[in-house]
């Protein structure tokens, strides 16, 4: 008797959710191909978002796809790094590489989280033939309000009426770092455990390009742990700015929070406030902020789940394990994994569906665990990038100067490329 679609429920149309309905249903080797629901939260997907880079396996992941070309023609045009001063006068600066294999700061695939996003779900609605019906039925406006496993399945039941309860084979929780689905599956405390605060927080939104705005991700440091970021959009008619504000210690600080929950014109007002008269172009920024209507204002937190299994329930992407400059690259290659130990599942039994999802786990948890490095509490980032005296910002700009001089910095990140002898995504056929 022919094997029944093995259905697949996944919370969350980003990055990480869309890379793995479009992996799994490209799978040749996944027969039956699955029939997936792809979850979104929002009304409608999300096309905003800051730059992202897809670096390491992340990049073989798009190879196999086939979307290498498509993500260069949506590059950010971004060329290099370049830290500046209150004059906009150039500090150091750090080119991009030019290598995949070895990238410096700014990626070969520096691209818009947003149109990395709708690249994805984009490809999904091309992967359908004429006539056939789709593999992946997207969702939106939705959330998972109770799951509840059996021996033949999860039962899924939902909030806003736009989906029946019903039952499937695998649920996976892509709905990133505060994932309500993680809670759903694991329950509140393992949350509250595995999100760790770094100390920093980012608001993004868009200004217009102006004629001295250059293609560099121009980044300048002042005292209190403040940042000022500029980096180019692809259109040549918009600019990302980027404010930071970074804690001295790995701690929540309450009056952010509470600013954060008080939605975006509260948010505007403490910018503006904090960021008057630090310098270089931060005026022009905070006039353009007040006539922007993308602002997105975030706390920037680490998680370190110490399970990405729970029987036939997975997490993928931010929500098993979000890290800061690698999460996306992360995401794609966890989205290929999951898919492949399913396609090469023996049959779609329980026993089977609950083994794939282990050896997910055991395959790539090793590697993340690897790219989170030194325990939070004692890693040094964000808070040594971001000083709080005026003393230290000097010291920063001292380093920097240095390793911009001497090419330290090319040849250390050279050292600390991604190497084709250590972690490889597995092959499963593809």
């Amino acid at each position: 008797m022919a094997q029944k679609p093995l259905e697949i429920l996944i919370s969350g149309a980003g990055v990480a959710g869309s890379s793995l309905a479009l992996v799994a249903s490209r799978f040749a080797s996944f027969t039956p191909k699955p029939r997936i629901t792809l979850l979104e939260r929002s009304p409608r997907p999300r096309t905003t978002g800051q730059a992202v880079d897809i670096r390491g396996p992340g990049v073989q992941v798009i190879r196999r796809l086939g979307l290498e070309s498509a993500i260069k023609e949506r590059h950010t045009t971004e060329t290099g790094l370049e830290i500046v001063d209150s004059n906009g006068g150039t500090i150091a600066r750090f080119d991009m590489s030019g290598d995949a294999e070895n990238q410096s700061a700014t990626s070969e695939y520096e691209i818009l989280r947003g149109e990395l996003a709708g690249l994805l779900l984009e490809q999904l609605e091309e992967a359908v033939p004429e006539g056939q019906q789709p593999h992946v039925r997207l969702v939106c406006g939705e959330i998972i309000r109770s799951l509840e496993e059996q021996d033949d399945g999860v039962t899924v039941e939902f909030t806003n009426g736009k989906l029946e309860a019903q039952k499937f084979d695998v649920v996976i929780a892509a709905d990133g770092a505060y994932s309500t689905t993680r809670s759903l599956i694991f329950g509140d405390a393992v949350t509250q455990e595995c999100v760790k605060p770094s100390g920093m927080y980012i608001a993004y939104f868009t200004v217009p390009r102006v004629e001295q705005d250059s293609d560099l991700w121009c980044w300048y440091h002042t005292e209190g742990g403040l940042a000022v970021h500029l980096r180019p959009h692809r259109t040549k008619k918009t600019m990302g700015v980027y404010l930071s504000i970074t804690n001295a210690k790995k701690e929540r600080v309450p009056e952010l929070e509470e600013v954060l929950s008080q939605g975006v014109a509260a948010q505007k007002t403490f910018l503006r406030d904090r960021f008057r008269d630090v310098g270089w172009q931060s005026a022009r920024f905070l006039d353009a902020m007040d006539g922007a209507d993308d602002l997105y204002m975030q706390n920037v937190a680490l998680v370190k789940t110490q399970t990405y299994v729970h029987g036939r329930c997975a997490l993928l992407g931010d929500s098993a394990h979000c890290t800061m400059g690698v999460g996306t690259s992360l995401a794609m290659a966890g989205a290929y994994v999951i898919a492949g130990e399913l396609a090469k599942a023996p049959s779609h039994d329980s026993a089977d569906i609950v083994a794939a999802l282990k050896r997910y786990e055991d395959v790539f948890k090793p590697y993340v665990d690897k790219e989170q490095g030194t325990p939070e509490a004692f890693s040094p980032f964000p808070q040594w990038a971001n000083p709080q005296t005026k003393l230290g910002v000097g010291l920063l700009r001292t380093v920097l100067r240095f390793a911009y001089w001497t090419n330290v910095a090319k040849i250390l990140g050279g050292l600390a490329g991604w190497s084709k002898e250590g972690w490889q995504l597995p092959e499963y056929g593809w």
